[in-house]
């Protein structure tokens, strides 16, 4: 009865202006999770080689990874509005212009624009989410955002692949075009950092308390101190390095899963693994309701422990998979852990930053998040190569019996930069 009152005076979470930022984000998710599944079958009904449709990918994820050093910097001094318009422009623009290019050249160009937009935009709307959330909900806060991508995840390839296998091709685009206005449309109401504006509880950013006020000019000047101590703190948030250690760890281990599961599961006949990422999405979504009340209960370092044990549960699955039940053991077992984790390592990103720099702050988790997944899936392409000369098969089951047993390395990992937070919420 305590607790249930307690809850109750809890600050507003879902506010008009959270909303507004959780639905930029759906838009954008969607419109990229589209390209991403559905584009390379566009180019390989246009008759390109996959050397030349490898090419393309590469160069998109490429330039988003360029992007993540110098997006928290710009965000910090332009703004968080502008910014994300300015990456939802250079996602969008080039639309119109893939619909009618047929040359290897300028498909690669303009999906470069895509990946340098696509990563700012993003970061830009990844960083307003933590300043309109109440500091006392942010763990919740940042779950709940998370659902606006698990969202896009779940419908956006879908939605790209009916598209470009239809009838008529140029509807892909014209949907993606149209997304991307709409997100810019949301974001161009988003503005809670207009100076002199008296914050409002239906349309801006919370006020800060005094003491909120003090934290916010110590983390300051401890930013402008490390940036002068040390140049690569001027595009990253050395308060972020733990959460980030963590994260690459952990996305070497789980990439494994996002690259190598769809052709492990034809290898071995499997023929439902298409559904693997529904199940997964759909129980992140769930995984990421339950996460902040987790976190209040149990404390922050034991969700994490608990996320990464539902990891381990599932890469042995893999690695021992034989049907389709299994598979979809598997898919929610890492559902719940991602769901249950990702959301934390965001939070414990960000939540030491300044207002004023949490773009470096979110730039240094995502960029944490893209040299993992560059470095697993090289190391775990390697070791299934090596162990499926005989079978590819028993190629995928080594390598996911193999990014199980990296969390000998993981959980240690956590127990000591993470450790200190395990600190149960007051509710």
């Amino acid at each position: 009865m305590e607790t249930s009152q307690n809850e109750k005076q809890l600050p507003k979470l879902w506010s008009f202006i959270f909303i507004r930022v959780g639905i930029v984000t759906a838009l954008m998710g969607i419109a990229t999770q589209m390209f991403i599944s559905a584009f390379p079958q566009y180019l390989n009904q246009l008759g390109f080689s996959a050397t030349n449709m490898g090419l393309v990918a590469s160069g998109y994820t490429v330039c988003a990874m360029i992007m993540r050093v110098f997006a928290g910097v710009l965000i910090d001094k332009k703004g968080r509005r502008v910014m994300c318009l300015l990456g939802l422009a250079l996602f969008t623009a080039p639309v119109l212009g893939l619909m009618g290019a047929t040359t290897v050249v300028m498909i690669v160009a303009l999906r470069f624009t895509q990946g340098f937009g696509a990563s700012l935009g993003n970061l830009a709307v990844g960083t307003m989410a933590p300043d309109v959330l109440p500091k006392e909900r942010l763990g919740e806060g940042v779950a709940y955002f998370g659902l606006f991508n698990s969202l896009a995840t779940a419908i956006g390839p879908a939605i790209g692949i009916k598209l470009v296998t239809g009838s008529n091709p140029r509807i892909f685009f014209m949907t993606s075009f149209v997304m991307g206005l709409a997100a810019m449309f949301v974001a161009s109401t988003v503005n809670y950092e207009k100076k002199g504006k008296k914050a409002d509880s239906k349309s801006d950013a919370p006020e800060l308390t005094p003491e909120e006020a003090e934290a916010e000019r110590l983390a300051q000047a401890e930013e402008q101190a490390n940036a002068q101590r040390c140049f690569i703190w001027r595009f990253f948030d050395k308060r972020a390095v733990p959460a980030a250690i963590v994260t690459i760890l952990v996305t070497i281990s789980t990439v494994s899963i996002t690259t190598f599961v769809t052709p492990y599961g034809i290898e071995i006949g499997l023929s439902s693994i298409g559904t693997f990422f529904t199940a997964q999405a759909i129980t992140m979504i769930f995984a990421r309701l339950a996460s902040g009340k987790l976190q209040r209960r149990l404390g922050r370092f034991k969700t994490m422990i608990l996320g990464l044990f539902c990891d381990i549960i599932a890469l042995i699955l893999l690695a021992t998979m034989t049907n389709n039940m299994m598979m979809y053991a598997a898919a929610i077992m890492r559902g719940w852990g991602g769901g249950i984790y990702f959301p934390l390592l965001n939070v414990l990103s960000v939540e030491n930053a300044s207002r004023s720099g949490r773009g470096k702050a979110v730039s240094t988790y995502y960029a944490a998040y893209d040299l993992g997944a560059g470095i697993g899936a090289a190391i775990w392409g390697v070791v299934a190569d090596m162990f499926g000369k005989v079978s590819m098969a028993a190629g995928y089951r080594a390598l996911f019996a193999g990014a199980a047993l990296f969390y000998i390395v993981i959980v240690p990992a956590t127990f000591k930069f993470l450790g200190k937070v395990d600190q149960p919420r007051k509710s």
